[in-house]
């Protein structure tokens, strides 16, 4: 093969610049200190490079959401606990306010003070966060979320979304809390249900919160006190001369309620005759309840006062030989056709349990401060309630934490005290202590997020570091290596240099020369 002496000029040269080529590519990785500078230095590793940057950049934005977040949930944590303290004040100003020392212009004076701090609880409940949004607005950040409504109530205008931020690549975190779960969804009395006095309650009787022992269905009842009576089932007649139609007539608080004859057929239980006293209820204001072989009699109503029962026999001729013995007991005569009975008003020494449809569930005999046991219920009642007094279990429902003040703050306003103020004082402190728990239970929900961000953070450093590592291993120069690299490509362009300079020389002229 011949070889021209182009070939060798252009081989020689194409060698030279081959050599300059790593050269000055290992000079611009030693002055960068970057390996891969270009796609073309290693397509593999470059595609990998890309991977490994783009995973580092979500997770610096990770970062800057923890921050992000971090703020929010110090913001809300700081403004949950300035609610508690507003709640632990009222709290205070209500026990204050059941000191029997104090007068009515001291419980006005303490209704004052709370309206202060019904404006302070509105104003926390309309925070700002650091991105001045309303902290409590749920998606409606920038509705004012609490106002002042029609009827002078507060109203809650925002609504129950819950913002969530990434800050992990399977991990999402709450940063707010709506305030109808705050402050408006608050569960009456123990949480279970409601332990209500009458408000027309003559008695000094106070009933506690009560709790829940197992199986209650979420029902309404009815505490009462009734009198029990002697009545019996039956009715005796005895027309002695038989030419007559004896009548009897019972009568509740000067009302007729139950008239038959003796053709007639007179009921024959208790639970009927019971049924007669109750059609009449409406106008006597007088009910009447069977319980364990008893009929119990019992006003709904404090101002019946005395319940006076009187049985007449009439449409007689032969005086003292036409006898009737009533259902309460009276032996009536024809000389002798009215008797009367009076139950009166006074302390009760009987209680009466009933629920939502007048049935009988419990009963027992009253004793101050003794525990009143039925259907998975369980309540005090302490003092002395009088006849008519009546009691009520209702379930729990709900309340805003602002009514729950101002309806107490509406009790000291009137001037109540007694059993008035001291029932209207146990249903205000169940009712905060619920408000209470569910600002307690929020800010635990914001510790335990603030902590995921801590321990996310904390992830996400460690996968920064491994990305970072794993980048650096392929995009970071090994400098010892480079420079030896350097070395050797200098050499190697220097011999290339000398030999083409005596290759450049040779020719078949100068040869013949």
């Amino acid at each position: 093969m011949r070889i021209s002496t182009g070939q060798i000029y252009r081989s020689a040269l194409g060698a030279v610049l081959e050599q300059q080529l790593q050269l000055q590519r290992t000079q611009q990785q030693i002055s960068t200190g970057k390996r891969i500078s270009s796609p073309a230095d290693d397509p593999a590793g470059a595609a990998n490079l890309v991977g490994l940057k783009e995973s580092m950049q979500v997770t610096r934005q990770y970062q800057e959401n923890i921050s992000a977040a971090r703020t929010q949930l110090q913001q809300e944590e700081a403004t949950l606990g300035s609610v508690r303290l507003v709640l632990d004040r009222v709290r205070e100003l209500a026990l204050g306010a059941a000191n029997a020392a104090l007068s009515e212009s001291d419980r006005r004076a303490v209704a004052v003070e709370m309206a202060q701090r019904i404006s302070d609880l509105e104003g926390l409940a309309n925070a700002i966060s650091p991105t001045g949004e309303y902290l409590f607005a749920g998606y409606q950040g920038l509705t004012r979320p609490f106002a002042v409504g029609p009827g002078g109530t507060t109203a809650y205008y925002g609504d129950e979304g819950q913002r969530f931020v990434q800050i992990g690549a399977n991990r999402l975190v709450a940063v707010n809390d709506p305030g109808a779960g705050l402050f408006m969804d608050i569960a009456r009395g123990n949480g279970r249900f409601a332990a209500l006095a009458g408000p027309d309650n003559a008695g000094s009787g106070v009933i506690d919160p009560g709790s829940v022992t197992g199986g209650y269905n979420g029902g309404a009842y009815r505490i009462g006190f009734p009198v029990t009576t002697t009545a019996g089932p039956s009715l005796a007649f005895n027309d002695a001369g038989a030419n007559d139609d004896p009548l009897y007539t019972l009568t509740i608080n000067g009302t007729p309620v139950y008239q038959v004859a003796a053709s007639g057929a007179p009921v024959a239980t208790l639970e009927d005759l019971a049924t007669e006293i109750n059609l009449h209820a409406g106008v006597t204001g007088v009910r009447a309840v069977v319980d364990a072989g008893e009929l119990m009699l019992m006003a709904d109503d404090p101002a019946v006062g005395d319940i006076e029962v009187t049985e007449t026999l009439g449409a007689v001729s032969d005086g003292a030989a036409d006898t009737v013995t009533g259902y309460f007991g009276s032996a009536l005569t024809g000389d002798e056709p009215s008797a009367s009975i009076v139950y009166p008003a006074g302390a009760a020494d009987r209680y009466l349990v009933e629920d939502a449809l007048g049935v009988p569930v419990a009963s027992g005999v009253f004793a101050d401060g003794e525990q009143i046991a039925f259907a998975g219920v369980q309540t005090r009642i302490t003092g002395e309630p009088r006849h008519g007094d009546v009691f009520h279990i209702e379930p729990a429902g709900r309340q805003n934490v602002f009514a729950t003040i101002g309806d107490f703050i509406g009790v000291l306003e009137s001037g109540a005290s007694g059993a008035t103020l001291g029932n209207a004082v146990n249903a205000f402190l169940t009712g905060i202590d619920q408000a209470m728990e569910k600002v307690s239970m929020a800010r635990a929900g914001v510790g335990g997020r603030l902590n995921a961000l801590d321990t996310q953070e904390q992830v996400n450093e460690d996968t920064l570091l491994r990305l970072d590592t794993a980048r650096s291993g392929l995009e970071d120069l090994d400098y010892a290596s480079a420079i030896s690299d350097f070395s050797r490509q200098m050499m190697a362009l220097q011999a290339a240099y000398s030999s083409f300079s005596q290759i450049q020389g040779l020719s078949l002229f100068n040869y013949l020369r």
